[in-house]
């Protein structure tokens, strides 16, 4: 038996997350559940099993924050080529492409999350290569000149793994911009600041009502000394 996930319908979107903006006054819009529990148990009532946790549908902080910082300085991707990297809901890849990349490429391991990458992308009027695998053992791709990051640093070992790729990548030309939320191994050397900004979030998923978030260059192993975090 098949344990692919059960992809959500039309119906279950428009109900339990419905298009918004990824927050007031933001030209990006996605799908986006007001209560991401609500929505999980209505899928899981749909499919008849048990689904992920539908993270894509959060517009996460560190993803809000970039994809505004993205639009703000639209010189860090135009006309580049540009990987979202663990996607979601691609707010940060669509923001590349409202702000003139030539090529964007939405990274997820979750099939959904990809799925609602294509749905959120059409809705905004651009769209988006996708790409399922683990970047942060095989690193980008050749050809990748810009690296989004946001909220990607929870765990300390496949943190390592992605931060080691992603320095190496900076060491041939590519430029990688994070955006973090305060995750427990966010990289706290080896960077360079760009802007700050806080949050409101939603405190039954984060356990606060809001999340300061630091958008950074993230240097090389060399200049930076490091070979990890």
């Amino acid at each position: 038996m098949s344990t692919a996930p059960t992809l959500p319908s039309d119906g279950l979107l428009a109900r339990w997350a419905p298009l918004a903006p990824v927050e007031a006054g933001s030209p990006i819009r996605t799908h986006r559940a007001h209560d991401v529990f609500a929505l999980w148990e209505a899928w899981e009532h749909e499919a008849g099993r048990i689904q992920e946790v539908p993270y894509w549908a959060v517009p996460w902080p560190g993803a809000v924050v970039l994809s505004r910082f993205v639009l703000d300085h639209p010189e860090h991707v135009q006309g580049r080529a540009v990987v979202d990297l663990g996607c979601g809901g691609a707010a940060v890849g669509i923001a590349a492409c409202l702000a003139g990349a030539t090529h964007v490429t939405a990274n997820d391991t979750d099939p959904v999350a990809l799925h609602l990458a294509t749905r959120n992308a059409l809705a905004n009027g651009v769209s988006l290569d996708l790409d399922r695998r683990d970047l942060g053992q095989a690193g980008p791709d050749a050809g990748t000149q810009v690296v989004l990051a946001a909220d990607l640093f929870y765990e300390r070992g496949p943190t390592r793994h992605l931060l080691q790729r992603l320095r190496e990548a900076v060491g041939h030309g590519v430029l990688v911009l994070v955006a973090d939320g305060g995750r427990p191994f966010a990289p706290r050397s080896g960077v360079e600041p760009l802007a700050a900004a806080t949050v409101a979030v939603d405190d039954d998923l984060e356990g606060a009502s809001t999340r300061s978030v630091r958008v950074l260059r993230l240097l090389g192993a060399d200049a930076a000394g490091l070979s990890g975090a």
